[in-house]
């Protein structure tokens, strides 16, 4: 889309041109070409805007998976933690189950209050929230491809 915009407003640019010297109406063929050469120069910029993120994402694939690595790497380190803590206070909690080892953490107040478990929960969910917004941008992919080229 921008790229016919901006090919548009050459076609005007080049047109205002040659009208300029070739007709007596200089005034009107400079203010259309003054016009024209302004909102060219503004479509390049934000043709240029648009093909820095389209190339920004092309990363965004694995920036998403080094998170989702981080993030079972923390998962796998509570994991060992509740699991200690868990055979230290065998005889207070029996048969306690849960799905995640980051829900037995929030059961275990000692836990939650280990200062290491806190800072890697604090980075889990961190990086939860940089997946969403990946995603998020993963998504608008497709609005800068149609602006730049009608693509999907």
């Amino acid at each position: 889309m921008i790229i016919i915009i901006s090919a548009i407003l050459l076609i005007l640019i080049i047109t205002s041109i040659i009208c300029y010297f070739n007709t007596c109406e200089e005034d009107l063929w400079q203010f259309v070409g003054g016009v024209a050469t302004f909102l060219f120069v503004v479509s390049l910029i934000i043709l240029f805007i648009c093909i820095g993120k389209l190339i920004s994402f092309r990363v965004i694939d694995d920036k998403i998976e080094l998170y989702k690595k981080q993030n079972k790497n923390i998962e796998e380190k509570i994991e060992l933690v509740v699991k200690e803590y868990k055979d230290f206070e065998k005889d207070t909690f029996t048969n306690l189950k849960a799905d995640s080892y980051i829900t037995l953490v929030n059961l275990y107040p000692e836990l939650k209050s280990d200062e290491m478990v806190k800072r890697q929960i604090d980075l889990y969910e961190k990086n939860n929230e940089k997946i969403t917004t990946l995603k998020e941008e993963k998504i608008n992919r497709t609005i800068y491809r149609w602006w730049v080229y009608f693509g999907k």
